[in-house]
C-alpha cells in the first residue's frame, strides 16, 4: 500500500518490526489480522529486554525503564477516553510516530543528547491533538486561537471542570517549555535551569541523566493520571 515508504530507518531489525507490528502496517497484509501479531509482540519485548540487559549488565533494569513509560501511555489513553466521553471528541490524535516516541522513551538515557531526545518524544505525544474539533469546545472567543495543546486543554478545563488540578497542568506545561528551551528544538538557554528546578532538578548538566529523566517522566505520567480523575 506504500505505507512503508514513510517509516524508518531504524537502529535494529527488531525495532523496525516492532514498529510495524504496533501500527496497522500494510492494509492488505494478513499479518495485521492474524492472532500471531499479539504473540509476536511478547517475543520482541524479550529481545528488547535482552538488548537493554546487555547494555546495563542487568535484565531487571528493563522493568525500571519501561514501567514509567507504560504508565504514561496508559494515562494518556485514559485521558483520551474520558475526554471523548465527556465532550464527544477525542483530545489526542494517534500517529505512527507515537510508536517511535514510545520506543525512544524506553531507550537508555545516559547523556544530554539522549535526555533531549526523550523530552522531545514525550512532549510530542502530548502535542498531537484533534485540534479542529477540540478548539470548537472553547467557549471564550478570544481563546479559540490560543496555541499549545496543554494551554488548550487548560482552557477547556477552566470552562467545564471545577476544581481541576492546576498543578498537573503546570507540570505538563513545564515539559513543553523544557522541550522549547533545549537543543535540537531550539538553542539551549539559561531558562532551562528554572524549568528543571520546577521538576525538582537543581543542576544543569544533570548529575545523573537517567534519574532526571525518570523523575520528569513519572511526574508527567502522574499529572495525566490526576487529569483523568478530574474528567471522570
Amino acid at each position: 500500500s506504500g505505507k512503508l515508504d514513510s517509516v524508518g530507518p531504524y537502529d535494529t531489525f527488531h525495532k523496525a518490526i516492532r514498529t510495524l507490528t504496533l501500527t496497522k502496517g500494510c492494509d492488505s497484509c494478513d499479518f495485521n489480522r492474524s492472532e500471531g501479531k499479539s504473540s509476536f509482540l511478547s517475543a520482541l519485548d524479550e529481545k528488547i529486554e535482552e538488548e537493554i540487559g546487555e547494555i546495563f549488565g542487568d535484565k531487571n533494569i528493563y522493568s525500571m525503564l519501561t514501567g514509567p513509560v507504560q504508565a504514561f501511555v496508559r494515562n494518556r489513553k485514559y485521558l483520551d477516553i474520558n475526554f471523548k466521553n465527556r465532550f464527544n471528541t477525542r483530545f489526542f490524535t494517534s500517529l505512527p510516530d507515537d510508536c517511535l516516541a514510545v520506543v525512544d522513551s524506553v531507550k537508555p538515557c545516559q547523556n544530554e543528547e539522549q535526555f533531549a531526545m526523550k523530552v522531545q518524544a514525550l512532549a510530542g505525544m502530548l502535542d498531537r491533538i484533534e485540534e479542529s474539533d477540540v478548539r470548537k469546545l472553547i467557549k471564550t472567543d478570544e481563546k479559540k486561537q490560543m496555541k499549545g495543546s496543554i494551554s488548550i486543554l487548560e482552557q477547556i478545563l477552566i470552562e467545564n471542570v471545577a476544581g481541576y488540578p492546576k498543578y498537573a497542568i503546570r507540570n505538563l506545561k513545564n515539559l513543553m517549555s523544557l522541550r522549547s528551551k533545549m537543543y535540537p528544538a531550539h538553542a539551549t538557554s539559561c531558562e532551562i535551569l528554572v524549568i528543571l528546578q520546577n521538576f525538582g532538578i537543581g543542576k544543569y548538566p544533570l548529575e545523573d541523566w537517567r534519574k532526571g529523566w525518570r523523575k520528569i517522566l513519572t511526574l508527567c505520567s502522574n499529572s495525566l493520571g490526576e487529569l483523568v480523575k478530574a474528567l471522570q
